[in-house]
């Protein structure tokens, strides 16, 4: 088996939004301001499920993590947010264990 940080070997069309909204969010001027005024409404048109719009606006990082978000953007997005490098870690701890209960490294 390969590993990889990557949790699909193509990302998905939701993976590409929301990997788009992080990136514009921490990369395009004004986009943090925007997001942290009124994330719901600064996602309003993009073409997102509500669950997924909904751990974007709620920090889940794990779900994001599942989804395919690319971790990079994870970590950006949790320094820009100020959100601790140990809230970071055990959220994707979290969600790394597989069906045996093992960790997984990847």
């Amino acid at each position: 088996m390969t590993q990889s940080n990557w949790r699909q070997i193509m990302p998905t069309a939701e993976a590409y939004w929301m990997n788009r909204v992080l990136y514009d969010i921490h990369h395009v001027d004004s986009h943090l301001q925007r997001y942290k005024a009124d994330p719901d409404a600064y996602m309003a048109e993009v073409p997102l499920a509500a669950a997924m719009k909904a751990a974007i606006r709620d920090n889940d990082i794990g779900a994001m993590y599942l989804a395919g978000v690319n971790p990079l953007l994870l970590r950006a997005h949790c320094l820009g947010l100020r959100i601790s490098e140990a809230t970071f870690v055990a959220s994707l701890r979290a969600v790394v264990h597989d069906s045996t209960g093992e960790a997984s490294h990847g």
